[in-house]
């Protein structure tokens, strides 16, 4: 459902919202300021309604984990205007605030995890960078700003795992999002969208800093201005879910190629010493630090860019067996090239040679009337044609065997069979000429072919080079093309 048309609209009804909310935030008192959040925790789960009407599979999945987010953070709201606003409390009720909004995050967290999963697939790596930078950010705040900030005002262990997990959690969570926008992996198109859920991302994280780093240590509570940021952090949330492109954050592309460059390298260092750095200088300069949850965050770090290392490795080792394919196979037929059919038949003639194969047997092929092919059909009808030759000798050799089908070049093929050559000569002989007994069945024709085959035997013992066999085979196969060409019987 189209809820505003375009991004204009969008970001002028974010504004409104956003603005209308602070006013209402900054000049009322509690009563009101609990109801100004209430509201806007409201307007977003409902919005996120109206936007899962007609959505199925993975966009379906994606709203409803984010109206149970938003649905969670309105209870809680509710609760605090009940209980604080209306009853009068100093605090709402904990730890069941506090677990109604962790599981609120989570459901969030889900959401976005859903919705990035096939851009995952398709840059593994640029999102393991966007993350590790993320938590990375996420560690040295908390422990370079709230941890002391929690320390000073007497947080119990509780309520400091709480801050900690949820800063982690959502600023790696921004990184993610940062890094999927950028990769190209997103249609343009969303990117307004992403943009909404990253500054709701970083205003909700910087309000929940701000409570924490100006929280009285005497009465456990924090000033009222420091959540005049919970209006801006619902109204982006609200833009991005209403941007006429939001479904498009469903749509995954290719990314672009990214590589590790100097850039992203100096990133993860920074990434991995900037934690217990930060550590080190304040336990220099003031004489303590949170080595615990740093340790706990700097480990995290630490696995991902384990993760990160895994994948190049990964692709390295993917790229060397691509890398390998190419230099041995045709690109056209995906058959073994020259190169490698010549170096398979010279590993089978030097175990022939030395007793430890039954014998060897190659068969030269070389196709008749290529070129009127080409002529009468186009190029294109012939590397289809040359193709679908490749394909139908692959099934004239046996499975698992050594036996092998490469094409030699041109209309070129060469097939080497392994075993006695007095028992397989023959059956040999009859499934390569069966192969051309039915025509080849191109986009545009369907075209018969012939060919000349040419066989050249080695048997144990027998010392033969590659070079002999070859040119006995490429004879053979020639003498062939002149019978047929002549109207004798095949030999």
């Amino acid at each position: 459902m189209r809820l505003v048309s375009t991004t204009a609209g969008v970001v002028a009804c974010a504004i409104a919202f956003g603005l209308t909310g602070v006013v209402l935030y900054a000049t009322g008192g509690e009563l009101v300021r609990g109801a100004t959040i209430t509201a806007s925790s409201l307007v977003v789960a409902g919005v996120v309604v109206l936007r899962m009407v007609g959505t199925a599979g993975i966009a379906r999945r994606v709203y409803l984990l984010l109206f149970s987010g938003f649905a969670l953070l309105a209870t809680a709201n509710i609760v605090w205007f009940a209980v604080v606003g209306i009853g009068g409390a100093a605090h709402s009720p904990q730890p069941a605030n506090q677990l109604i909004i962790g599981t609120a995050y989570l459901c969030l967290l889900g959401a976005a995890f859903i919705a990035i999963v096939p851009t995952v697939r398709t840059d593994v790596g640029g999102v393991l960078d966007a993350a590790t930078l993320g938590i990375a950010v996420a560690a040295a705040l908390w422990i370079a700003v709230l941890a002391p900030a929690l320390e000073r005002a007497g947080a119990s262990t509780g309520d400091q795992i709480y801050v900690f997990a949820i800063t982690v959690l959502m600023s790696g969570a921004a990184g993610i999002v940062v890094g999927v926008s950028i990769n190209g992996a997103i249609p343009p198109t969303a990117r307004p969208a992403l943009t909404g859920f990253v500054a709701a991302i970083v205003v909700a994280v910087t309000t929940n800093s701000l409570s924490v780093m100006y929280v009285d240590p005497v009465t456990g509570l924090a000033p009222w201005w420091v959540g005049i940021g919970w209006p801006f952090a619902y109204a982006a949330a609200w833009a991005a879910i209403a941007h006429p492109a939001g479904p498009d954050t469903f749509t995954v592309g290719s990314p672009r190629p990214v590589r590790l460059t100097r850039g992203r390298i100096v990133a993860l260092g920074l990434a991995l010493v900037s934690t217990p750095l930060i550590a080190v200088l304040r336990a220099l300069t003031v004489g303590s630090a949170d080595w615990f949850t740093g340790a706990i965050a700097h480990l995290a770090v630490i696995l991902l860019v384990l993760a990160r290392v895994s994948q190049l490795a990964t692709a390295h080792r993917s790229a060397e067996a691509r890398l390998q394919h190419l230099a041995d196979h045709d690109a056209l037929t995906d058959l073994p090239n020259r190169r490698s059919v010549e170096r398979h038949l010279e590993s089978l003639l030097a175990r022939v040679s030395a007793g430890r194969a039954e014998g060897a047997v190659v068969v030269f092929i070389d196709l008749n009337g290529f070129k009127a092919i080409n002529d009468t059909y186009g190029h294109t009808a012939g590397d289809e044609l040359l193709a679908a030759v490749g394909t139908r000798l692959c099934g004239t050799v046996r499975a698992g065997a050594s036996d092998m089908v490469g094409r030699f070049g041109g209309d070129e093929f060469v097939a080497v069979v392994e075993g006695d050559p007095a028992a397989a000569v023959e059956p040999a002989a009859m499934r390569i000429l069966d192969a051309f007994d039915r025509p080849f069945a191109l986009t545009d024709a369907v075209v018969p072919v012939a060919a000349g085959v040419g066989f050249a035997t080695v048997s144990p013992g027998e010392d033969a080079t590659l070079d002999s066999l070859l040119t006995r085979a490429d004879r053979a196969m020639y003498t062939d093309k002149r019978q047929q060409a002549s109207g004798a019987a095949r030999d």
